[in-house]
């Protein structure tokens, strides 16, 4: 079950029409070759060993991978996406360097993503889903350790 929590901002951008904002205890734990509903949106987590290769992984849209400067894959990343400019629509953790998202097809949305075990800098990027296939973004921190 996930909660949310809105503070007098939120009550205020609610009777101003501009909807929720959203703040997240913590992030909901997708466990390794697993999926999940967060927020509304399908999630997984994958990315290491025969698992990656699962067929079910094809049908999200977007796929986030996390590398180092040596395009070495991380893991343990906490990722936060929002539409556009709004509030946040979920926030994840996962253990492997895949993060795949079933996100709406032509909207852009903003991913923030950040390294659990690391004082490597967030990295954030814009995504868009194509309505066909998988597009793959990778964010890089290149002062992860």
């Amino acid at each position: 079950m996930t909660f949310r929590r809105y503070s007098r901002a939120s009550a205020a951008a609610l009777a101003l029409g501009l909807g929720p904002v959203v703040a997240f205890a913590q992030p909901v734990r997708v466990p390794l070759d697993q999926e999940a509903t967060v927020g509304g949106v399908g999630v997984g987590c994958t990315g290491i060993g025969q698992t990656k290769n699962d067929p079910k992984w094809r049908a999200y849209p977007v796929k986030l991978e996390f590398a180092d400067a040596q395009r070495a894959l991380l893991a343990n990343e906490v990722v936060t996406v929002s539409a556009g400019g709004g509030p946040p629509l979920l926030e994840v953790a996962c253990e492997g360097p895949w993060v795949l998202l079933k996100l709406p097809p032509g909207k852009a949305d903003r991913v923030e993503a950040s390294l659990a075990q690391s004082s490597a800098q967030p990295r954030s990027a814009s995504v868009t889903a194509p309505a066909h296939g998988q597009a793959t973004f990778v964010l890089t921190f290149p002062d992860a350790h």
